[in-house]
């Protein structure tokens, strides 16, 4: 058989799983979970207001892993890259909403415990919770997502205005 009409599996990472409908099930019940622990956190504290963000900040930290992130702008659209380390690409899913992006992560791993002469297997689940607010308006069907050595790289195009303006004008019915 010649060598050039054979056809080899070519080394491709599966895709990221990018949804553009807003929040996703998943990351509402993240969310959720952030702020019952949040309210557990103030009424630990004696229920002494001002310090919401604090006890927000504590909660996240305490239930999920965070990925730092950079944004860049160019002009035609905003780059997201996320450290996410342990996280395979199927592990990953992106919500993307007109200004905010929230990358959502669940990975399951292993790491021996040694305990004096004996040694046990921890499995534990880690959960990634990542939500940015971006400079700008995007339009959210023309993101391409990335993983490559630990780092997610999220492309995403601005919105055009003039479109945008034209879409909600034509869904608002301007029927006078």
């Amino acid at each position: 058989m010649d060598e050039q009409n054979l056809v080899r599996p070519q080394a491709t990472q599966p895709p990221i799983v990018i949804k553009t409908t807003g929040l996703s099930v998943e990351a509402k019940h993240m969310f959720d979970s952030i702020a019952r622990r949040a309210y557990e956190i103030f009424e630990s504290k004696g229920r002494v207001t001002g310090h919401e963000l604090d006890n927000w900040l504590q909660a996240e930290a305490e239930l999920f892993e965070r990925a730092p992130l950079n944004v860049g702008q160019s002009r035609e659209g905003v780059t997201l890259v996320a450290e996410i380390r342990d996280f395979a690409p199927e592990e990953l899913e992106i919500d993307l909403e007109p200004q905010r992006v929230t990358i959502i992560g669940k990975c399951h791993t292993a790491a021996v415990q040694k305990a004096g002469s004996s040694s046990s297997l921890e499995r534990r689940t880690v959960r990634l919770l990542q939500s940015v607010q971006l400079p700008v308006e995007i339009d959210a069907r023309h993101a391409k997502a990335r993983c490559k050595g630990g780092v997610l790289e999220l492309k995403l195009k601005k919105a055009i205005a003039g479109k945008r303006e034209a879409a909600n004008t034509a869904s608002s019915g301007n029927g006078a």
